[in-house]
């Protein structure tokens, strides 16, 4: 995994909210049985993302999540980044040496700068609206029991 795991599921939580009709609020407890996070630490991570002004939320009996932004304007690449997690991405050494740059390479250093850049590259591109398809095949998929490969899960994406 390039970034945390509570940055994997923020992204996966954001994902399926965007997916959600206008207006449409889902609780903690429904999102983490979709997902299979658990509900305590999906609760931390729904927080964060309220902090952060992705999603609101609300009180009572039909209160829960909503999306907050439009999903068409907010890339992945903007959410990694406002929850801290480009660092590992954008300078860890891929072989777990610390820092390698140019000066100091280690021997994966410029196949990894040229995929990193091309992981970069498309996380710039990618809004919530992709990521709420790309979730919805791999849910699709999972539920089926296939197997799902790297351009099916972007497939919404390149269409």
């Amino acid at each position: 995994m390039i970034y945390p795991q509570a940055t994997s599921y923020a992204i996966d939580a954001l994902a399926f909210v965007a997916g959600l009709d206008a207006g449409t609020t889902i609780k903690t407890r429904e999102l983490s049985e979709i997902l299979d996070i658990p509900e305590q630490y999906l609760g931390k991570v729904m927080t964060q993302l309220v902090k952060k002004r992705y999603i609101s939320s609300s009180k009572g009996p039909t209160g829960g999540f909503e999306l907050a932004v439009d999903p068409e304007k907010v890339t992945l690449y903007r959410v990694i980044a406002s929850l801290d997690s480009l660092t590992p991405l954008e300078e860890d050494c891929v072989m777990g040496l610390g820092k390698c740059s140019s000066e100091t390479p280690c021997a994966f250093h410029e196949r990894w700068t040229k995929f990193k850049d091309q992981v970069i590259g498309e996380a710039q591109k990618l809004t919530l609206t992709d990521l709420s398809k790309i979730l919805l095949n791999k849910m699709r998929m999972r539920r089926n029991n296939q197997k799902l490969s790297f351009e099916e899960m972007l497939e919404p994406h390149n269409k």
